[in-house]
């Protein structure tokens, strides 16, 4: 082998890990299964990272706070890879999603990745919630109505915490 040849295979090498670890890329509206593929290649950091550079990070965050079990599963899978404002945004989209789907939401309490007095404590930037006491009924009354004995402790602390924040 001479070694313009050696080189260029060396060279070809060297680079192969990286064209592997090339950024992710998201559609407009990308979907839980793209995020999680995202995740599971990429890692939460890279992938947080590019929703958030690629201007897809509100809309994700947006479709947690709509609840859903599959929306809200991402967030336990994403904080890993927040930084300062991303991941104060996480318990703020499961706040909005917790009279919606109060299961889904304690479940990613009792992850271990969020606090209940994080999410249940009514942690809105001002003005985004018009009526927080409303909010809290709701909130109240959703996850009240969780039997599911697996999440009564987080359950409990839910409560307490949101019945401190009225």
């Amino acid at each position: 082998m001479t070694a313009s040849k050696a080189i260029a295979i060396g060279a070809a090498l060297a680079l192969a890990p990286m064209a592997a670890r090339a950024d992710p890329t998201f559609p407009r509206h990308p979907t839980p299964a793209q995020v999680e593929a995202s995740i599971a290649r990429y890692g939460p950091q890279a992938t947080v990272s590019a929703l958030f550079d690629q201007q897809r990070w509100d809309y994700v965050a947006g479709r947690i706070g709509d609840g859903g079990a599959v929306w809200v599963a991402l967030a336990v899978k994403l904080a890993p890879g927040t930084d300062a404002g991303t991941a104060e945004e996480l318990p703020i989209s499961l706040a909005f999603a917790l009279p919606r789907d109060a299961p889904a939401v304690l479940a990613a309490i009792q992850s271990g990745e969020f606090a209940a007095e994080d999410v249940c404590g009514a942690p809105f930037i001002e003005g985004t919630v018009r009526d927080v006491p409303a909010y809290l009924r709701k909130a109240t009354a959703a996850v009240t109505a969780v039997k599911d004995p697996a999440l009564a402790a987080t359950r409990a602390a839910c409560l307490q915490t949101l019945a401190k924040a009225g």
